[in-house]
């Protein structure tokens, strides 16, 4: 089955139309948490948020060459970089499709009033002719 983001598939995402944000944490110097929020119809029984635990890439690195001194590095999963890519698209997405919707409901608003008003001005000027 082929979809449009790989990645959340991956981590067992099934309904990414659904989504309407997320929150990445870091709980553990191993460990990213992300959790992502759901739009759920009223009355489902689906939960309306889901964490995923993520473990971090370890990698040795070398701090001093003379006495041999060497760290752990954590290094976020490229699997998770690339949902947070993925889910980025669907959440700006949605985001400019609420921002262009609120944009026309207060336009129409706006000419709505626009309208009243002019009707108002008419009937007042149909009232004057009749007198």
């Amino acid at each position: 089955m082929t979809t449009q983001y790989p990645n959340l598939a991956q981590m067992g995402v099934q309904n990414p139309q659904d989504i309407i944000g997320y929150t990445l944490s870091h709980i553990a110097p191993a460990t990213d948490v992300l959790k992502i929020k759901y739009q759920r119809p009223k009355g489902s029984l689906l939960p309306v948020t889901r964490s995923y635990n993520i473990g971090r890439a370890v990698q040795t690195r070398m701090i001093d060459s003379g006495t041999a001194t060497t760290s752990e590095i954590h290094e976020i999963s490229p699997v998770l970089s690339k949902a947070i890519q993925e889910l980025d698209l669907i959440v700006d997405a949605k985001t400019s499709k609420d921002e262009l919707k609120k944009h026309i409901l207060a336009e129409m608003e706006r000419v709505e009033l626009e309208f009243v008003a002019e009707m108002r001005a008419l009937r007042q000027l149909m009232t004057k002719l009749d007198h």
